[in-house]
C-alpha cells in the first residue's frame, strides 16, 4: 500500500478538501466531479492537485492527466474537441494508473459535446476520472448532474488570505490586509497580485480615477474614463473589459454606502480609503441623503451591466454611466 500522503494547496476551501480526501483515503473515488463556484476560486489549482493525488505524487503524472478548454476566440468548446478528449481518455493509462480529465468552463460546452459527455458517464471506464470546472451547475443538463459528485467552491475569507499571504510570503500586514480585501475571496488574484505589484498598482490607479471623477464635470469625468478604459471596438475583449470597470464601479459604490453606515472594516478597496472618504464628504455636501444617492449609483450600474448583457457598444455603456453616476 502506498504511504503516500495526499497534498493540497494551502490556503481555503477546507470542506472540499477533507471531502476529497477521505474519498481517496476510502478508495470512494466518483467517476464524475462538478467544482462549482466563481472564477479565481482555484478550482482548477485543486482539480490538478486531486489528480496528481490520484496518481500517489508520482512524475510523470501529466502524461494521465488531460485538460480540455475553449479555444482562443470562440465562445464555446466544440464537439470536436471534446470526441478527441474522450478519445484520449479512453486510451490505456501512461502508468497504469488513474487518468483524469478536467473540463474548464464546461458549462460552455456545446449541446453536442454535452450529448458526447453523457455518453462517456453513461458507460463508465474504470480509473477515468472527469472534472468539471463551472461558474454555475445549471449550465449542466439534469442528465450530467445526477452522474456526479457536486462541490461547491465558495469565496475564501479575507481573513484566511490575509494570514497565508503573510505567512508564506512575508508580506506586510497593510499590504497584505489590502489585497486580502481587494481580492474578494480569490486567492489566485490576491497572489497574483502580489507576485506582480504593477499589475495590482494599475488597477488601484483605475479605482482612483474613478473615484477623482465623481466631483467634476462631464468633460472631466469623460477624460477620466480614457484612462481607465479607452477602448472604442465592439470586440469580445472590450465587453469583458467593461464589464470589468462596471464591476470596479459597484464594489468602489457599495463601500462607500458602507462608510456612510460607519462600516469602515467591511470596505473592499481599503488601499484607496482615502478617495473614498473625500467622495463621500462631497456627497453629503452636494446631497440631501448621501445613502440614497450612494444607491441610486448602484442602481445606474445595475443597468450598466444590463446594457452589456443586451450587447450594447461598452464604451457608450461606460460614458452613459460614468456621466450619470
Amino acid at each position: 500500500m502506498s504511504t503516500y500522503k495526499w497534498q493540497w494547496p494551502a490556503v481555503g476551501h477546507s470542506k472540499v478538501v477533507e471531502f476529497l480526501d477521505k474519498a481517496g483515503r476510502n478508495g470512494k473515488i466518483a467517476q464524475t466531479y462538478i467544482f462549482c463556484g466563481r472564477d479565481d476560486l482555484a478550482k482548477n489549482a485543486l482539480a490538478v492537485a486531486f489528480a496528481k493525488n490520484l496518481q500517489g505524487g508520482r512524475s510523470g503524472f501529466d502524461s494521465d492527466l488531460y485538460i480540455l478548454e475553449r479555444e482562443a476566440g470562440k465562445k464555446g468548446i466544440s464537439i470536436s474537441q471534446a470526441r478527441e478528449f474522450i478519445k484520449t481518455l479512453h486510451l490505456s493509462s501512461f502508468l497504469d494508473s488513474y487518468k483524469i480529465g478536467i473540463i474548464k468552463e464546461a458549462d460552455l460546452l456545446s449541446e453536442e459535446a454535452k450529448s458526447a459527455l453523457l455518453k462517456t458517464l453513461e458507460e463508465p471506464q474504470d480509473k477515468v476520472i472527469i472534472v468539471l470546472l463551472v461558474q454555475d451547475e445549471s449550465g449542466l443538463p439534469a442528465t450530467i448532474l445526477s452522474r456526479s459528485q457536486i462541490l461547491y467552491f465558495n469565496p475564501v475569507p479575507a481573513a484566511v488570505i490575509y494570514d497565508y499571504l503573510i505567512d508564506n510570503y512575508g508580506t506586510g500586514r497593510t499590504l497584505a490586509k489590502d489585497i486580502a480585501n481587494l481580492a474578494l475571496g480569490r486567492p489566485l488574484v490576491a497572489v497574483d497580485w502580489l507576485n506582480n505589484p504593477e499589475t495590482y498598482q494599475k488597477y488601484l490607479e483605475k479605482a482612483t480615477f474613478w473615484l477623482r471623477s465623481l466631483p467634476e464635470n462631464t468633460h472631466n469625468r469623460l477624460q477620466a474614463l480614457d484612462k481607465i478604459f479607452n477602448d472604442r471596438s465592439w470586440s469580445a475583449l472590450a465587453v469583458q473589459s467593461a464589464g470589468e470597470v462596471v464591476d470596479l464601479a459597484e464594489g468602489l459604490s457599495r463601500d462607500l454606502f458602507l462608510l456612510s453606515l460607519g462600516q469602515p472594516d467591511r470596505i473592499q478597496f481599503s488601499a484607496v480609503v482615502k478617495d473614498l472618504e473625500k467622495v463621500l464628504v462631497h456627497l453629503e455636501h452636494a446631497t440631501t441623503n448621501s445613502g440614497l444617492a450612494i444607491l441610486a449609483q448602484l442602481k445606474h450600474i445595475a443597468q450598466a451591466r444590463e446594457y452589456l448583457e443586451a450587447n450594447v457598444n461598452p464604451r457608450l455603456v461606460l460614458e452613459q454611466l460614468i456621466i450619470n453616476i
